[in-house]
């Protein structure tokens, strides 16, 4: 079943990060269309028990289409926005290098977001990013 505002939920966190490289750095993150349908039927769709029904999605996007803003935003969504205790939040990639690159986005979304620095301690030796309210991390 698709929940409205769970979908409108994702969305809406989303949408208080802000971009964080060229032209568009520091412009809060509208999602383009394509990134929108994916986030609100990724998020808002939801088992009869009220969880996702999603547990893995694949996108496949080409270079330059945004892919690490995207990933990093839903990487913060998942860590903060969830209301999990603990949650464990990772990033995958064919090497370390191209694991960080996200990370890196999600770093610099943080610094952007007054509410968020708060809250969220960085680990840079280790690559991670806690979220002190619920003990989760990125």
């Amino acid at each position: 079943m698709f929940s409205k505002p769970a979908a409108d939920y994702a969305e809406s966190f989303i949408g208080t990060l802000k971009h964080t490289k060229g032209k568009w750095h520091g412009v809060k993150f509208d999602l383009l269309p394509w990134q929108k349908s994916s986030v609100r039927d990724i998020f808002g769709t939801l088992k009869p028990d009220g969880y996702r029904q999603y547990n893995t999605a694949y996108l496949e996007v080409p270079k330059k289409n945004g892919k690490s803003e995207l990933g990093a935003a839903i990487a913060l969504l998942m860590t903060c926005g969830d209301g999990e205790q603990a949650a464990e939040v990772y990033g995958c990639a064919s090497d370390r290098a191209q694991a960080s690159i996200v990370f890196d986005v999600a770093v610099d979304m943080v610094e952007q977001c007054p509410a968020l620095k708060k809250r969220i301690k960085p680990v840079l030796s280790m690559k991670r990013l806690v979220y002190m309210p619920t003990r989760s991390f990125y």
